[in-house]
């Protein structure tokens, strides 16, 4: 998702969660809205870390700065909005929590991530071991053959 679209996400899961705190709805029915916000902000704070693309062409660098910058203020605002929301329904360390828990998802997942790509590492690895071995085979079969063919 370019940032653009995540803050435009961010957005729109931000004023449905808005929307659910005005007229009384409880935070555990948010979750998932509170979910796509959290993954939309974290794609506008991962692509302006890592200098991605903004996924269209601009004038001048100034304009990208100008706009990263303003997407990640906006991300920000909502952030403490949201922030302040969960700690006066949740308590004082209901966003530490959540924060904590959003930090151990991201890190299972990286050592998911890294096990399924060393498995498939391994398994290229015997794979290639295989072939191999079944050419080192066929070429000690075939010396074989030519010398009992004399």
């Amino acid at each position: 998702m370019d940032p653009i679209t995540a803050i435009t996400a961010a957005t729109a899961a931000f004023t449905t969660i808005k929307k659910g705190f005005e007229v009384g709805r409880e935070v555990e029915s948010m979750y998932g809205d509170i979910g796509r916000w959290m993954t939309a902000t974290q794609v506008i704070k991962d692509s302006h870390a890592e200098g991605k693309s903004r996924g269209k062409k601009y004038g001048s660098v100034e304009e990208e700065a100008l706009e990263t910058f303003g997407a990640l203020k906006k991300a920000k605002a909502m952030e403490d909005e949201l922030r302040n929301w969960l700690i006066a329904t949740h308590g004082m360390n209901a966003w530490n929590e959540l924060l904590r828990i959003q930090a151990d998802i991201r890190k299972k997942r990286k050592e998911a991530i890294a096990r399924a790509k060393r498995k498939q590492e391994q398994l290229i690895s015997y794979i290639l071991l295989g072939l191999a071995g079944v050419c080192s085979l066929w070429v000690v079969g075939y010396i074989l053959y030519k010398m009992w063919s004399r």
